[in-house]
C-alpha cells in the first residue's frame, strides 16, 4: 500500500512538473515581449543579452504612436471586425445549433457532420473563393467583407460548441415554456440563451481570438488603404516605414496587440472553462 501510494505521488509530481514546464515555455515569449518593450534602445541592441531591463522606459510606446502611420486605424478596425464577427457568429451559430440540437428532420445528422468536417479544413483553402465572392459584391477592402469572411470561417466551431451546450438543457424546461404559450423563437431567447450563457462566452472568446489574430485573410482582402487594414497587417507593414527594424517599437506594438486578448480572457476565464466542458457530460 505504501509503495503504491509513493508511486501515485511520484506520478502526480511528474505530471505537475511536465505541466509547469509547458506553462513556462508557453508564457516565456509573452513575458519577453512585455519586458523588451520597456527596454531602451541601447539595451535592445547591446551584445549583452539581458532578460530584465536595467532601465525601464516608455520611449518605445511614444515613438510608436508618433511614427507608426495608421496605428489608430489598425487598432480601431481590429476591434470593429472582431466584435462584429463575434456578434454575427454567435447569432447565426446559436440558431443553427438550436435547430440541430432540438429539432429532428431528415438529414439533420448529415448536416451536422458537414459542419463538423469543415472545422478540420484550413480556412485558407477557401481563400480564393471568398476573394472572388467579395469582389463580385464590391466588398473587397471593406470591414464588412472581412467580418463576413471571419463569420463564415468561425461558424462551424460555434455550431459545434453550442449544439453540445443546448443538448444538455432539460427537455422539461422547453416543454414548460411551450405549455406557457412561448413560441419556438421565444423559447430560444428566454430558455436556451440564458441556459447556454457559458457556452456563448466560450464560443465568443474563441471567435474573438481567431478574428483578432487572423492575418492571411486580412492581408488579402484589405491591403489597399490604411482605413481598412487590421492590426496584424499593420504590424507586418511596420518594417516598411523604416529602413531597418526598430525592435523597441515592434515589441511595444505587439504588446498592445495582445493586451485586449489578455483582458478578455481574464474576465471570462471561469465562464470560458465552464462553456467548453458544458456538453462533455450529459445528464
Amino acid at each position: 500500500m505504501r509503495l503504491d501510494r509513493l508511486r501515485r505521488y511520484g506520478n502526480t509530481a511528474a505530471l505537475y512538473l511536465v505541466l509547469a514546464g509547458i506553462s513556462v515555455v508557453s508564457v516565456l515569449p509573452f513575458v519577453w515581449i512585455i519586458l523588451s518593450s520597456f527596454k531602451p534602445h541601447e539595451e535592445l541592441y547591446s551584445k549583452e543579452l539581458t532578460f530584465l531591463p536595467h532601465h525601464y522606459t516608455w520611449a518605445n510606446y511614444s515613438t510608436m504612436f508618433e511614427r507608426m502611420v495608421g496605428f489608430d486605424y489598425y487598432y480601431r478596425n481590429s476591434i470593429l471586425v472582431s466584435f462584429g464577427t463575434v456578434i454575427l457568429t454567435l447569432f447565426a451559430g446559436s440558431l443553427a445549433a438550436y435547430a440541430l440540437a432540438r429539432f429532428r428532420f431528415k438529414g439533420d445528422q448529415a448536416v451536422f457532420v458537414v459542419f463538423l468536417a469543415t472545422i478540420m479544413v484550413p480556412g485558407e483553402v477557401g481563400l480564393i473563393g471568398q476573394y472572388e465572392l467579395l469582389s463580385t459584391y464590391g466588398l473587397l477592402n471593406t470591414l464588412t467583407g472581412l467580418t463576413l469572411s471571419y463569420t463564415a470561417f468561425n461558424l462551424a466551431l460555434t455550431i459545434f460548441i453550442m449544439r453540445s451546450v443546448f443538448a444538455t438543457v432539460p427537455q422539461e424546461l422547453l416543454d414548460a415554456a411551450r405549455v406557457d404559450g412561448c413560441s419556438w423563437w421565444e423559447t430560444f431567447w428566454q430558455v436556451m440563451i440564458p441556459m447556454g450563457a457559458s457556452g456563448l462566452a466560450a464560443a465568443g472568446t474563441l471567435v474573438f481570438l481567431n478574428a483578432w489574430n487572423e492575418f492571411i485573410f486580412a492581408l488579402t482582402m484589405n491591403n489597399w488603404t490604411d482605413e481598412a487594414r487590421t492590426l496584424t497587417v499593420g504590424i507586418q507593414l511596420l518594417q516598411g516605414q523604416w529602413q531597418h527594424w526598430d525592435y523597441g517599437v515592434l515589441f511595444s506594438s505587439v504588446m498592445l496587440s495582445f493586451l485586449p486578448v489578455i483582458i478578455l480572457f481574464l474576465l471570462l476565464q471561469k465562464t470560458f472553462m465552464r462553456g467548453l466542458t458544458a456538453g462533455a457530460v450529459k445528464g
